[in-house]
């Protein structure tokens, strides 16, 4: 064996020469020895089928692994069959080895579907071998149905059951519209596909690929049919309807998904009419301000529908109410209830309300909530005159769609209170009486007036009296619980409104207090008062009036200026009445000056205060009939005439003469005749300006 494979490599170096035969030690430089065959290659993977147009097959494979240059390929054998089974017949060779496709004329793969594989035939020996098949694959065959609901119903075989390891598994579905131009419809791991029509009335042609990794794509027959969009497109979902700043509702809803959808159009619900009032083109187009929309007047009631290119129109959506709220009030309580309508449709579920508030136009807080079908809420513990202002917002249960109310504002209001409260004057009329006249507005809402009185400017003040609301302006009520010679009085008076609360109070009077002192030595009277308050016409002067044993005088003594001083004096003379009792009363009268914005020029009266003169009497001790004191009398000042004795008796005790005049006297004599010369005795009984009697007697000696 060694031998011959020595011949042979001899033969393969130098050929049949005679060097050759020499070396190779023979005369036959022949060799009589078969070589081993070299390797067989394996038949290419048959990766895609792509249907021409004319129902051409286009075949993609992936060459053979081959080791080495040495191999006994001869050539590629296509077969195919109409059916998996078979049989197979042979359809083209192909003796160059790079060759990885091929075009297979002269068949109608539109019509229906071929069964291919692709076998490599090896030469070895001189015998033809053939490797097996790697795979079979099958052309698509789409067909397309119209069912004529505005649908195409696609249905395809798949390439190959399973499919090829290196296949994407996605087939693609390609649709022709408008002619000349293949759009990308959709991707589906099935074998069949539902297309919606977009298209108004036209021929409309499919096909569907698959690619596989090696690059090359299998492709379907080209088919399709005329159809039509009969479709509508959704019920368009309106999520929302608010009520904007301006009283204007503003709608929102979801885009319809229709890819042909075109706009939309919006329904209001006028009376018990569904009227369209206006097109919203363009099916991003979601959210629409209603012009001429009274909303913040009242609810209205809205739909949404959509539309396509080729004018289908959907249902009109689940209606929506705008939210309108509203309130009553209680003002007594200070709270106002807020009440509004259900939100309607809301989409997934309604969570509830969430009530947002602004007081006097500062920031907006929350308020409160209330559950899924409460639709009220109270707003309690208002702040009298302050201006709040609610919106109402419907939220769903993720609180991610929301729809807002019109804003409504409430002032915080009372009973109507009384644009003036004022009371005009305090007057003293008497030790244990004094007089308040007030002037009240009668168009407020007021159920009484509550009148107050303290002893001090700042209280405490006790209630005195009350008078329900009176059908005139003016009104007045008499204190009888005071004691007006030794304290001056302040005095207010409170408006209770209809709800029994006390809202406003009035200015505050203070009444006069006057005290006098009597001074004997001087004979005079001083008067000391304090100024009254607080007139808002302020005060002018002061009056003083006088009485003198107990008859006043009609014209006043004297006028003090005012002079803000807060206490003023006065000092009465009245020496000039020493004849009288010595009982002198005064009282003071405030004058208000001519500024009062309600045009009263009102006048008030202080205490009547008393002074009492002492009473001063000198009696002689002697008198001479016909001299210079022809009577015997006693002389003096401030004693009460109305109170008096005087009698002379003589030593004997008998009574020579007696009067009850103060200007009467003992002229000397007895029963008509002269008295004797000597001692008497005289007594006299007389009553004080204080009251007092007082006695007195003594001697008088009578000279002629």
């Amino acid at each position: 064996m060694q031998k011959k494979i020595f011949i042979l490599l001899v033969v393969l170096l130098f050929g049949c020469s005679e060097y050759g035969r020499i070396l190779a030690g023979t005369s036959d430089c022949r060799v009589n020895y078969r070589l081993p065959a070299p390797p067989s290659v394996s038949s290419p993977s048959l990766r895609c089928l792509a249907v021409q147009a004319n129902g051409t097959v286009l075949l993609s494979w992936v060459l053979p692994d081959t080791t080495g240059t040495n191999h006994s390929f001869e050539s590629y054998y296509i077969y195919s069959s109409n059916a998996l089974a078979g049989p197979y017949a042979p359809v083209d060779s192909i003796f160059n080895y790079n060759t990885s496709s091929y075009l297979n004329t002269g068949v109608n793969a539109k019509l229906g579907s071929i069964y291919y594989y692709v076998q490599t035939r090896n030469a070895n020996g001189g015998t033809t071998l053939s490797s097996p098949a790697v795979d079979t694959l099958r052309t698509i065959l789409l067909s397309v149905a119209n069912p004529g609901n505005g649908t195409a119903l696609l249905k395809w075989n798949p390439l190959a059951v399973p499919l090829p390891p290196s296949s994407t598994g996605w087939y693609d579905v390609y649709r022709k519209y408008p002619t000349g131009k293949w759009i990308l419809v959709d991707s589906t791991r099935q074998l069949n596909y539902t297309d919606t029509i977009t298209i108004c009335h036209s021929d409309v042609s499919y096909k569907i690929e698959i690619s596989d990794l090696s690059g090359c794509t299998s492709v379907s027959n080209i088919t399709g049919g005329t159809f039509s969009d009969i479709i509508t497109p959704s019920v368009v979902i309106l999520d929302s309807v608010s009520v904007d700043a301006a009283g204007k509702a503003q709608l929102g809803w979801v885009k319809d998904p229709a890819k042909d959808t075109k706009g939309y159009v919006i329904y209001k619900l006028i009376g018990t009419v569904w009227t369209a009032i206006d097109t919203v083109f363009g099916a991003s187009s979601t959210f629409y301000g209603v012009p001429g929309s009274t909303a913040g007047a009242g609810s209205e009631t809205y739909g949404v529908s959509a539309f396509d290119s080729c004018g289908n129109i959907s249902p009109v959506s689940l209606i929506q109410h705008s939210l309108f709220v509203k309130y009553t009030r209680d003002i007594c309580a200070m709270s106002v209830t807020l009440t509004w309508n259900s939100f309607v449709h809301m989409p997934s579920v309604l969570g509830g309300y969430s009530i947002l508030m602004t007081v006097n136009g500062g920031t907006q807080t929350l308020a409160g909530t209330t559950i899924p079908g409460d639709t009220s809420f109270t707003v309690s513990n208002l702040t009298p005159l302050s201006v709040y202002c609610f919106v109402i917002v419907a939220n769903n249960g993720t609180a991610t769609i929301q729809a807002q109310s019109n804003q409504i504002c409430y002032t915080a209001t009372i009973p109507k209170q009384p644009l003036f409260n004022y009371l005009r004057v305090a007057t003293v009329e008497g030790v244990h009486s004094i007089k308040l006249n007030a002037y009240v507005d009668v168009a407020a809402s007021v159920h009484r007036y509550n009148f107050y009185r303290s002893v001090s400017a700042t209280g405490p003040f006790d209630l005195v009296g009350a008078i329900n609301a009176p059908a005139q302006a003016q009104i007045s009520i008499t204190d009888q619980n005071v004691n007006t010679s030794l304290n001056s009085y302040y005095y207010n008076m409170y408006v209770v409104d209809s709800c029994d609360q006390e809202r406003s109070v009035s200015n505050t009077d203070m009444t006069i207090l006057l005290k006098v002192t009597s001074n004997d030595e001087s004979a005079t009277n001083t008067l000391v008062w304090n100024d009254y308050e607080s007139w808002l016409g302020t005060v002018k002067s002061y009056n003083i009036y006088r009485a003198v044993d107990g008859v006043w005088q009609t014209a006043p003594i004297g006028n003090v200026p005012f002079a803000n001083a807060g206490t003023n004096t006065y000092a009465d003379n009245v020496a000039s009445f020493y004849a009288g009792s010595g009982k002198f009363e005064y009282y003071v009268q405030a004058l208000e000056g001519g500024a009062n914005p309600y045009g009263y020029s009102d006048t008030s009266n202080s205490n009547v205060a008393e002074a009492l003169q002492n009473a001063i009497l000198y009696i002689p001790n002697a008198f001479t009939p016909q001299g210079k004191n022809p009577l015997f009398k006693p002389s003096g000042s401030f004693v009460d005439v109305n109170e008096y004795f005087f009698a002379v008796f003589d030593r004997w005790g008998e009574k020579v003469f007696q009067t009850s005049d103060k200007n009467g006297g003992w002229d000397g004599t007895m029963q008509g005749k002269r008295a004797e010369l000597g001692v008497y005795v005289y007594f006299i009984t007389y009553k004080t300006s204080h009251g007092e009697y007082v006695d007195r007697k003594g001697p008088v000696t009578l000279i002629r």
